[in-house]
This record gives structure tokens, C-alpha cells and sequence, in this order.
């Protein structure tokens, strides 16, 4: 099993702090922009590029599929993940930096390995302030 922080949003797209409502489709599957090295059982954290919280964690379910045109869709791969762990408004959500990683290490990246213990370190800030 490998973990993954995954960005969702970006600069000119960023999540509102109501993500929950507004985009509930992204706890059931995320894209990329090219085919990620996930495979089920991979966890990912949810990582709100704008705001630089961490704010859900989800499992990766199926295989990564080709669902969108390449060269021409933004996001052409996608996985369907399972929700584990979320907050519901990014106001509360804790910062990327108490999982151990510089919110600098997103830039430019749709996605990026974790390690063992920054995935703890993830799991442990969002129980201490999930629903």
C-alpha cells in the first residue's frame, strides 16, 4: 500500500470552503493528468491547493481508468476512491505543514508520495478535527 497527497482544486479553480456540498463527487473519484502509479488500496489525502489544508483521506477502489481525452482534457485519468476520513468546511481543516510536508512540495504537482509517517501525521490532524 502506497500513500499518496493529492491535490484537488488549483489556483485558478480553488474549492470553496463548503467543498463537501459543492463538489461531493471527489470523495467517489479524482482525476489526474496523467496515469498515476496507484493501484486499489492506496491511500490518498485530500490536499486543498489554495487554502493548504489537508482535508479528507480516501482509498483508492479500482485500477486508474481512461476516462477523458489525453491532450485534451485536463484530467483524462481517474480512480474511484472510497471516503475514510473528512472534514466537512476547509476553515477547519489543519494546514499541509502539520503532516510534515511544505506546502511549496504541491507546486506545479497534481500529486505526490507520502511516506508511512506523514500519512499517520495525516490521519491523526484530521480525526483530531473530523466529524
Amino acid at each position: 500500500m502506497q500513500h499518496w497527497l493529492k491535490a484537488i482544486g488549483h489556483a485558478r479553480g480553488p474549492l470553496t470552503d463548503a467543498w463537501l456540498q459543492e463538489r461531493p463527487a471527489s470523495l467517489h473519484r479524482t482525476g489526474f493528468p496523467r496515469r498515476p502509479r496507484m493501484e486499489p488500496g492506496d491511500r490518498l489525502v485530500y490536499y486543498a491547493s489554495v487554502w493548504r489544508v489537508v482535508f479528507a483521506v480516501v482509498e483508492v477502489t479500482e485500477e486508474p481508468a481512461l476516462t477523458g481525452r489525453v491532450g485534451t482534457d485536463r484530467w483524462p485519468w481517474t480512480v474511484d476512491v472510497e471516503p475514510l476520513l473528512l472534514v466537512p468546511r476547509l476553515d477547519a481543516a489543519p494546514p499541509v505543514e502539520a503532516i510534515g510536508v511544505p506546502a511549496r512540495s504541491m507546486s506545479q504537482q497534481s500529486h505526490i508520495r507520502l511516506s508511512p509517517e506523514h500519512f499517520t501525521r495525516a490521519v491523526e490532524a484530521l480525526a483530531s478535527v473530523a466529524l
